[in-house]
C-alpha cells in the first residue's frame, strides 16, 4: 500500500522538499490551506502524506468518523498500536516520492500532535540526514530506553514547538521529549507560545528564516 499525498511547490525549479505529516482525524487536505500560504525566499516543494487508516475502519478508542479523518496507527486486538507497517509505508514514500528528487539535508519534516509523534518515534531515527525536523504539539507514543535520534540526525536541527495552553496535548509531553533529546545530545531547541493546541505564526517564522538560509 502506497501512501496518498498532496504537493504544493512555489517555484518549477524547487531546491528544498518541506513534508508536512498530519495529525490524529487529518488528512492530506488538512494543512494544504495553511502551508500555501507560507512565504519562502528559497524554492521550495511541499509534500503532504496522508496517513493510511480511516478511523471508521479501525474505530479507534471506539470514535466513529468519515472516511476522510485518518490516523498513523490503530489498536490491533492484543490492544498494542500498530507501527510497524506505517513506519514501512513512510520509509517507501520518502525513498521514492522525495529522495528520489532531493538530497536528504535538503528535506525538512513537519508533524502536528500525531505527526509529531511520528518525527519522535521514526523521522529522527532514520539512517538519512535531515535539514531539520520540526515536531509540534507532540508526543511519545510510549515511554522506553531506545535512542530516538539517529547517528546521521545528531546535528540536524530540532526544534520543537507547543502552545503552553494546549488543552489537548499537554505542553509536558513536549518537554518530556525535549528532555530525552538533550540526554541523546541532539541539537534540539523548545519553543514554548501562548494558545492551545495549534501552529504559531511566530515559531513557524522562525524555521522558514532557517530554511531559507
Amino acid at each position: 500500500m502506497r501512501l496518498c499525498y498532496k504537493t504544493y511547490k512555489n517555484n518549477e525549479s524547487p531546491k528544498k522538499a518541506l513534508v508536512f505529516i498530519h495529525g490524529w482525524g487529518g488528512n492530506k487536505n488538512s494543512f494544504s490551506p495553511f502551508v500555501s500560504r507560507l512565504k519562502f525566499n528559497t524554492h521550495i516543494e511541499w509534500f503532504l502524506p496522508e496517513a493510511p487508516y480511516d478511523l471508521n475502519d479501525h474505530k479507534i478508542d471506539g470514535i466513529k468518523s468519515t472516511p476522510s479523518k485518518k490516523s498513523w496507527t490503530f489498536k490491533k486486538q492484543d490492544n498494542q498500536w500498530e507501527t510497524e507497517e506505517p513506519m514501512k509505508m513512510l520509509d517507501n514514500f520518502f525513498s521514492q516520492e522525495i529522495f528520489n528528487c532531493y538530497k536528504s539535508e535538503n528535506v525538512f519534516v513537519f508533524g502536528f500532535s500525531q505527526g509529531a509523534a511520528i518525527c519522535y518515534e521514526h523521522i529522527m531515527g532514520m539512517d538519512v540526514k535531515f535539514g531539520g525536523i520540526f515536531p509540534i504539539a507532540g508526543f511519545f507514543f510510549e515511554k522506553t530506553s531506545r535512542k530516538k535520534v539517529s547517528i546521521r540526525n545528531r546535528q540536524t536541527p530540532i526544534i520543537i514547538g507547543h502552545g503552553i495552553n494546549d488543552l489537548i496535548v499537554p505542553i509536558e509531553k513536549s518537554e518530556e521529549a525535549y528532555r530525552k533529546l538533550v540526554g541523546e545530545n541532539a541539537n534540539v531547541t523548545i519553543e514554548k507560545y501562548n494558545g492551545g493546541h495549534k501552529i504559531n505564526m511566530k515559531y513557524i517564522k522562525k524555521i522558514i528564516r532557517m530554511i531559507d538560509e
